[in-house]
């Protein structure tokens, strides 16, 4: 009867340990970017239109690469 009562003093103990530690709260705030304007919702406004010589076409593509093999 000793033994069992033993036994079921360690389990409430272990269980009060558990619940306690789960339930504790943190000390200190999550650490995470101070920031709040993070501008993720802000109207995107589309950049300037390319000139003729930034777009890219078949008459200026780069030769293809050779196909003999390396030394």
């Amino acid at each position: 009867m000793t033994t069992a009562l033993i036994v079921l003093a360690l389990l409430a103990l272990g269980v009060a340990i558990v619940v306690w530690a789960s339930r504790r709260k943190p000390a200190a705030p999550p650490a995470g970017p101070r920031e709040t304007d993070t501008a993720w919702n802000d109207p995107v406004t589309p950049g300037p239109a390319p000139t003729p010589t930034e777009t890219f076409t078949h008459e200026d593509a780069p030769p293809p690469p050779s196909q003999e093999p390396r030394p």
